[in-house]
């Protein structure tokens, strides 16, 4: 893909890690307006029937779409994040939540979570859903409020708060204990290094010691010390906690 400097320079101006509430603030990585966008159809019916809703953004209130607890199938191009709680689960942090992934895969929620999605959220670039990134959440199970970056950070805004991870991309990231890369390190990778599908770190244990102690990180693995997503080799696009 090919990237201007320009471009190159506000993604790293970026890369300072930011609360996201809204996909207007991620940085596309393309200025074509033929690059394919993250989006999710969510139906009411299972095998995709019924009525539909199409989002593109994050949208924290299925209630507002006058869709909330009534998915139950979907479509998805790119990453996206189901939640049975407004807000990402942020005021419920036991609320079940589901992820799911693909180039226009379409599925049946589980059983456990018929009509139950109350807010949806992508991870990753808003444009590019096997770009490198890297997507830092506040709580397990990736509820609440959220940090990304594309590129080297060598502070974290939300330091030492990290409890899960999405890995996005092709590339592994090293994690560290303090910031400019230094103390405790780890690496982190997606799914599938050569298939690029993300990888999931669902909650602190998956971090294991780097758990709550995250400061900096870079691309690439600089560490002999690894962690593997849930969900590493799986062929499975889809997750229910």
């Amino acid at each position: 893909m090919k990237i201007t400097l320009a471009l190159l320079i506000v993604i790293a101006a970026c890369s300072s890690a930011k609360d996201l509430y809204k996909a207007s603030h991620k940085v596309r990585l393309s200025d074509s307006s033929s690059a394919t966008n993250q989006y999710t159809d969510l139906y009411d019916s299972t095998n995709s029937g019924g009525t539909r809703v199409r989002l593109t953004d994050y949208t924290p209130s299925l209630r507002n779409q006058n869709f909330d607890n009534r998915v139950e199938s979907l479509c998805v191009t790119g990453i996206w994040l189901l939640y049975a709680d407004e807000n990402y689960n942020a005021n419920n942090l036991a609320g079940s939540n589901y992820w799911v992934f693909g180039d226009n895969y379409c599925g049946n929620l589980p059983s456990q979570f018929l009509n139950m999605a109350s807010s949806a959220r992508f991870t990753g670039a808003p444009d590019a859903w096997k770009a490198d990134t890297i997507n830092f959440y506040m709580n397990d199970y990736f509820i609440g409020a959220e940090e990304y970056t594309y590129a080297d950070i060598t502070e974290l805004q939300n330091n030492d708060r990290t409890k899960s991870i999405v890995v996005t991309g092709c590339s592994a990231w090293t994690l560290y204990e303090h910031s400019s890369y230094k103390g405790l390190c780890k690496c982190v990778y997606p799914a599938s290094t050569t298939n690029c599908t993300p990888g999931f770190y669902e909650k602190s244990t998956t971090l294991g010691y780097l758990a709550n102690t995250v400061s900096s990180a870079r691309k690439g693995c600089y560490c002999n010390a690894k962690a593997l997503p849930t969900n590493y080799n799986s062929d499975s696009q889809e997750g229910f906690f």
